[in-house]
């Protein structure tokens, strides 16, 4: 029989993960660590893990589990020191049986809280913010934190750190454009308000830690605790290793403290023209969390946007026609490797332990939360 149908999302009502998710280089990542200083919450990232479920088959079976298990294995080694999670007899049956997309969420990333003393998880992956549909979809509940930064500061720390410090015209203008398209997530957020959304400016968190730790942890429902100001003692253990194995050099700044004159870094790096780009390009946006314009008296020529806006356009048809593929792609995939592939698929455990609650076992694998199914198609938010 194909193997067509990817694995569904589900939904868990009955907890409440964290995500913390923006424009990347927007602070995302000494937030996650702070976060996961509490001593009731442990967040972990990057997964990815809403960009990829649609690799995964709703059928159980070798070539299923195995990709399953593959994933994962990876996506743990580079959030958490807990590279032998998913080692035992046990994990390895409920990833293989596991009801839902969110039961595999929820296995894997509370077995790391568990791992650490935690009783509730979260997850930092910043491309997330174009999955808000399907991470509500799975978990109703979720509390969501999107952390903005001045775009000017974003631009410059994009192209330093994935552009190899190239201040070209092109790039600066493509990375003000994802900054600006992360910004009308929130602007769709608010339009339709939820208590489970919350938006943090970076300058806030870096100039006012304790008080933004605290907004935020009532957000969460949580007290604040004294030792999330100390995130940059641990840092490194929680940091994807570079290729030399050690910290990559976009992450240095978070083994030291929060430093304030961070905020403002960019304006040793950007020239004045290229300070206009990108105000030409998020203006509107950047006014409305308050970042004010360098010299709001000089309007720069539009002529240079509108070059950039019809090559951004053919980047976005791309960007969006190959989301569309993805889905039939997969299911061709796990057709295939069902046809080549016949193996019988090995008998559940009779007895399995539940990561966040080891007094809690059953004839069934049993993963914390209460199931309930959900096979329709869900749509990217982002696209």
């Amino acid at each position: 029989m194909f193997n067509l149908r990817p694995i569904p999302l589900g939904s868990i009502p009955d907890i409440a993960p964290v995500f913390v998710v923006g424009a990347g280089r927007s602070g995302t990542t000494p937030l996650q660590l702070a976060l996961n200083m509490h001593p009731e919450l442990g967040v972990y990232g990057e997964t990815q893990a809403f960009f990829v479920h649609q690799k995964f088959g709703a059928e159980t079976g070798e070539i299923s589990s195995r990709r399953l298990l593959e994933y994962w294995r990876v996506a743990v080694s580079g959030c958490c020191p807990y590279s032998d999670l998913l080692d035992s007899q046990d994990m390895q049956y409920q990833l293989a049986y596991a009801p839902s997309y969110a039961h595999i969420l929820n296995l894997v990333m509370g077995a790391i809280a568990a791992r650490e003393g935690k009783s509730r998880w979260g997850e930092k992956s910043p491309a997330h913010i174009f999955r808000l549909r399907e991470i509500r979809s799975c978990f109703p509940n979720a509390r969501i934190i999107h952390i903005v930064r001045d775009p000017r500061a974003v631009v410059c720390s994009t192209i330093k750190a994935f552009h190899r410090g190239e201040f070209t015209d092109w790039n600066i203008y493509s990375a003000a454009k994802y900054w600006r398209r992360c910004l009308e997530v929130h602007a769709r957020q608010i339009a339709a308000p939820t208590d489970g959304y919350m938006l943090v400016r970076y300058e806030d968190f870096v100039m006012r830690p304790e008080a933004t730790l605290s907004v935020i942890s009532s957000f969460l429902g949580l007290k604040f605790a004294e030792g999330m100001l100390n995130a940059h003692r641990v840092a490194s253990k929680y940091i994807r290793p570079g290729r030399s194995g050690g910290m990559p050099a976009m992450h240095t700044l978070t083994q030291t403290p929060l430093d304030p004159g961070r905020t403002d870094a960019w304006k040793r790096s950007l020239s004045h023209t290229q300070t206009k780009l990108i105000e030409q390009v998020a203006g509107n946006e950047m006014r409305t969390l308050g970042y004010e314009p360098a010299r709001k008296e000089y309007s720069p020529p539009q002529m240079r946007v509108s070059l950039f806006l019809s090559r951004w356009a053919v980047g976005e048809g791309r960007r969006i026609a190959l989301t569309k593929v993805q889905a039939p792609y997969w299911a061709l995939r796990r057709g295939i490797d069902s046809r080549t592939t016949r193996v019988k698929s090995p008998e559940p455990p009779s007895f399995v332990t539940s990561p966040l609650n080891p007094e809690t076992s059953g004839k069934q694998p049993s993963i914390v939360g209460t199931a309930t199914e959900s096979t329709g198609t869900v749509h990217p938010s982002g696209a």
